[in-house]
């Protein structure tokens, strides 16, 4: 009989960055948090971790930092999980349909567009012994199993937007928070699958360092202090977190579902509500780009991955995992105050908490 791995444990190490990869790979067995990423209390259990093994292993390959650790066992696979011959879809020519064989029924979605490497990745959905499997359901196995991500970019190079593409061929320093993560992994995973380089580029990095010390010492040595003096910034100031934003009375005047764009440069949206005004972060929750509002549409829509968010802030659409954040709002001398020391969080309740609206 065939033999399959299945996970019996799972745990992760030190050195977990928050980059969201685990929880999406499998969200049944991983949380992220606002520091680290941690195992769900189901998934301390081998009889939860056992059938979710193949999302656990895709979840620990796209970790950049390789610190989810898992052990396995060797058991042996039932029929139900013994492969099986996929029928083909009524879109191909019967020309080219294979000789029809016993076999469970499978649903199988062909995507023209989709290399074949992530076409054979895909796992088709089985029907069950009453009939095909319903469509609803079926979408939603795919998008359950579907990734997000470098390999979903890989998955779908042809159809990357023009504006996240244009990004590739740009310095670290000019990309956006996100696409300077995502070349940080990269450089990480090709370091794990090719050490010898990783050493070379050490070895190259070091020695330049050396090269440019002894230059800056011997330049100091014949200048001397005065130079050293002139290089030494005097005063080190922190940006002002406290944005004003105008009166009250131009923000009490707003129609309900107005959004004031003025302060974007300083990172705020202010937005009126039906009955209350708040200020909205710019940032993307996802992997911190910077959304569009939209106004034909209603929305904020993200240009590097696609999450959208409502006016009120809130998610609906895209890899985003959770709304805007809020900044607190103070009213001195008739004048609007955003305070972005202080935020506030939807899915913590913190929405309802004062100073994160204002009555309107």
């Amino acid at each position: 009989m065939a033999t399959k791995e299945v996970i019996t444990k799972v745990w992760i190490e030190e050195g977990c960055i928050v980059c969201d990869a685990c929880e999406t790979a499998a969200p049944e067995v991983f949380e992220v948090l606002e520091e680290t990423c941690v195992i769900r209390p189901d998934a301390l259990s081998a009889e939860f971790t056992k059938p979710r093994s193949e999302g656990i292993v895709d979840a620990a390959e796209e970790c950049p930092t390789d610190v989810i650790k898992f052990e396995t066992v060797t058991v042996e696979a039932s029929d139900a999980d013994a492969p099986v011959e996929p029928v083909v879809s009524a879109e191909e020519s019967p020309a080219e349909q294979p000789v029809a064989k016993p076999a469970p029924v499978v649903s199988k979605t062909t995507e023209p567009s989709a290399p074949k490497a992530a076409t054979a990745k895909a796992s088709p959905v089985v029907s069950s012994g009453a009939g095909d499997p319903d469509p609803a359901i079926a979408a939603l196995l795919r998008a359950a199993k579907s990734r997000g991500g470098s390999a979903g970019i890989l998955a779908n190079e042809a159809a990357v937007p023009g504006e996240a593409g244009a990004l590739r061929g740009k310095a670290a320093a000019d990309l956006p928070p996100d696409a300077r993560q995502a070349k940080v992994q990269e450089a990480a995973r090709k370091a794990r699958k090719d050490p010898d380089a990783a050493r070379r580029s050490l070895i190259s990095s070091a020695a330049l360092g050396i090269g440019w010390s002894a230059f800056g010492l011997g330049t100091g040595v014949a200048v001397g202090p005065a130079f050293a003096r002139f290089m030494m910034p005097n005063v080190l100031e922190e940006p002002d977190p406290r944005v004003r934003v105008g009166p009250l009375r131009r923000y009490a005047e707003m129609e309900p579902g107005a959004v004031i764009e003025d302060f974007k440069p300083q990172g705020v949206w202010m937005i009126r509500t039906r009955n209350r005004i708040a200020a909205l972060s710019i940032i993307c929750t996802h992997l911190g780009c910077i959304p569009n509002w939209l106004p034909n549409d209603r929305k904020f829509k993200c240009p590097c991955h696609g999450s959208g968010y409502r006016q009120s802030g809130i998610n609906f659409e895209g890899p985003t995992p959770r709304p805007l954040e809020r900044f607190r709002l103070v009213v001195e001398d008739g004048v609007v105050i955003v305070d972005k020391s202080k935020r506030y969080q939807f899915e913590l309740g913190q929405w309802d908490q004062p100073g994160s609206y204002l009555e309107a």
